[in-house]
């Protein structure tokens, strides 16, 4: 079976620059058996998004961790279908002004970031002021040589928000990217080649962190989905040091869980309770246009019928599904988001049956697809 759709806003993938492991596992999908009545067929993290309020700046920004491929070329503008998919139902289209997701060359795993830039409509507040927001907080990068990619990256401007913290091989540190979304790096104790490397140690990215309210309550969520594999994180109470590396100036309290998928690119996701402090403010609310890290985007062969298993459950989804992505009575791909406890727009990416177009609104002006100069 191969996926039809290679990005959560088009469907011809015109310039293709990367030929790894990512795009394999998360386009060309193989028949899938499903091992229950309620296995949504979840095979791979395509990507997650960051919404940047300068494309060219961030896109430079990440080429210098690694991110030296990428898909480019989809619309710039789409159908009413399209903008209600994202949460903006008063729009009759939005526009962007660039996007491309990101891809990084000989990672361990999958690693694609959506970047996009839009034009309208835009949520330009800041993103979140500290990694314990609720909701999808940080993206993590492993590096073979913590210190020196420390060193590398600060002498190229980057901000830090701490020193490096922990042993040599068990050390992390977090920093911010040009929009202020958090990444954390982390070294790993397993020595690895990295030769196709031409700037940093980043060998790829473990996992995707995500802060909770309820940690029972959304282990059983994400379980639905098809994360199956649980590897408990028992209460960790910080020192004064590891808290200041979180951003922390007082105390800090954690519990938690690694969930992962059983098949595909077998990613996880790391959901974390912080006990203290506890910030309760929610996520991003929709639309999909807040500055900073939003919407995780996962690929199932069938999204109707991953849609149909996942409301059963009591799941809920921003709207209806949305035929992707060119515009045209000839897509076979859908997507849809997936709201989480918490508020973590939860992208589903796969196969559709063709259908006409939905009609714009009475009110809005003809439909008009425009692609990239």
């Amino acid at each position: 079976m191969v996926l039809r759709i290679v990005l959560a806003f088009f469907l011809v993938c015109p310039f293709v620059v990367a030929e790894d492991y990512e795009l394999q596992a998360t386009v060309q999908t193989p028949d899938i058996t499903f091992e229950s009545e309620t296995d949504i067929g979840l095979w791979a993290r395509f990507h997650f998004a960051i919404h940047t309020e300068n494309f060219d700046r961030t896109r430079e920004f990440y080429r210098q961790l690694g991110f030296t491929g990428g898909i480019s070329g989809f619309p710039l503008t789409n159908t009413h279908a399209m903008a209600r998919a994202l949460g903006m139902f008063e729009e009759c289209q939005y526009e962007l002004a660039k996007g491309e997701v990101l891809l990084f060359p000989g990672a361990e795993n999958t690693t694609g970031i959506d970047l996009l830039q839009w034009r309208s409509p835009f949520n330009a507040e800041p993103p979140y002021a500290e990694p314990n927001h609720l909701g999808m907080a940080y993206a993590t990068l492993m590096t073979t040589d913590l210190i020196a990619d420390y060193q590398f990256l600060k002498n190229k401007g980057g901000v830090f928000l701490s020193e490096p913290y922990g042993a040599p091989g068990n050390r992390f540190i977090f920093m911010r990217d040009p929009d202020g979304v958090f990444l954390k790096l982390e070294e790993s104790a397993i020595p690895r080649s990295n030769d196709k490397i031409a700037s940093t140690h980043i060998v790829g990215m473990p996992y995707i962190g995500i802060n909770v309210s309820d940690i029972e309550a959304s282990i059983r969520f994400y379980q639905r989905f098809g994360y199956t594999h649980i590897r408990r994180i028992n209460e960790q109470t910080l020192n004064a040091e590891e808290a200041a590396a979180w951003g922390f100036k007082g105390p800090a309290r954690y519990r938690g869980a690694d969930v992962a998928i059983t098949r595909g690119d077998r990613h996880r996701l790391r959901l974390l309770e912080w006990l203290e402090p506890f910030n309760p403010e929610p996520a991003y609310p929709p639309p999909i246009n807040h500055k900073g890290i939003n919407r995780l985007a996962l690929t199932v062969p069938d999204v109707e019928r991953a849609v149909t298993i996942l409301k059963k459950q009591k799941v809920p989804f921003l709207s209806e599904i949305a035929p992707c992505c060119s515009g045209t009575d000839s897509d076979t791909g859908g997507i849809v988001h997936a709201i989480d406890p918490d508020g973590v727009f939860l992208e589903l990416v796969g196969n559709l049956k063709p259908r006409p177009v939905p009609p714009q609104p009475e009110s809005c002006p003809p439909l008009e697809i425009r692609y990239p100069d």
